[in-house]
């Protein structure tokens, strides 16, 4: 429930940006962030042993990174 929420956030975030232009920011955005979240909700559905929440986990620290690296494209537009 609550990835479907982070999901829909950052998208309806992404059509604010784009009436700024920031496209940069806002493809490093779908492509490094809400494409991986897409893929670990469809993978969290699938997920019954402990090594596929093992490997969840650490799809979700890469996308947590690159959430803080996307910091810096804005911080280059502001």
């Amino acid at each position: 429930m609550w990835l479907t929420i982070l999901i829909i956030m950052l998208l309806v975030i992404q059509f604010y940006v784009l009436q700024f232009r920031w496209w940069w920011a806002v493809v490093y955005c779908f492509v490094a962030i809400v494409v991986p979240l897409l893929f670990i909700f469809t993978k969290l559905i699938k997920a019954q042993s402990t090594s596929d929440y093992h490997q969840l986990s650490s799809h979700t620290k890469m996308v947590m990174l690159t959430g803080i690296l996307s910091m810096l494209l804005f911080y280059i537009y502001l």
